[in-house]
């Protein structure tokens, strides 16, 4: 990824992403990866500036069952927007005249990102007969994931249950975790891109060990 062409102030001649830097290089590394990427969403709010990132990335060919992919996100704020477009420092113009002193005139903007992924990990709507059976299923998920993630680094697994009368259904299973990019330089997005597609290699053994 190549620095911006930011305009003039202090931080003009230090590295400050754009969005469309990090979309661009999350995508080319969830390809380089050798996964498949579609249902790609850039979200814009016309009033704020603010900026949100959607795709969805699968594993490749037909033998993978498709209960199993990938939702990956990032939000982008509206400052990161400003400055990625007028340059470090240029956030003074928002608040002050140029001549006021200020610390955005000696400090470069700090660009923090969360990127975060969803792991689909089944089928909604299985009739659930006994409550008893979902600790298991985080387990085996758990135990899963423990071959790609940090025991200190792990993903929040999550059931979400409806009830209708006396009749419980499984809305949802899956996993979420979440990587935060610092960009003061350009960041390398390929070890995340190869731990997600890790996970979806290995998410395929569920359809035998769960119901879902």
């Amino acid at each position: 990824m190549s620095a911006s062409g930011n305009g003039g102030g202090p931080g003009d001649d230090e590295y400050f992403p754009t969005y469309e830097e990090i979309a661009s290089e999350l995508l080319e590394a969830l390809e380089a990866a050798g996964l498949i990427v579609h249902d790609v969403r850039h979200d814009l709010e016309p009033s704020t500036g603010e900026r949100r990132f959607e795709c969805t990335a699968r594993l490749p060919g037909g033998d993978p069952p498709p209960r199993y992919y990938a939702t990956l996100h990032f939000h982008w704020d509206a400052l990161l927007t400003y400055v990625g477009a007028y340059g470090g420092g240029s956030e003074c113009d928002l608040y002050h005249e140029d001549d006021t002193p200020c610390p955005h005139q000696s400090h470069r903007p700090q660009p923090f990102v969360e990127i975060e992924t969803h792991y689909t990990l089944g089928n909604s709507g299985y009739q659930l007969a006994d409550l008893g059976e979902v600790p298991g299923w985080v387990a085996t998920v758990r135990e899963l994931l423990s071959e790609t993630f940090e025991e200190e680094d792990q993903p929040a697994v999550r059931v979400g249950l409806s009830m209708s009368g006396t009749t419980v259904h499984v809305e949802s299973f899956y996993a979420e975790h979440a990587w935060f990019l610092d960009a003061d330089e350009p960041p390398d997005l390929a070890p995340l891109c190869r731990q997600v597609a890790a996970v979806l290699r290995l998410t395929p053994t569920l359809a035998d060990r769960l119901p879902l």
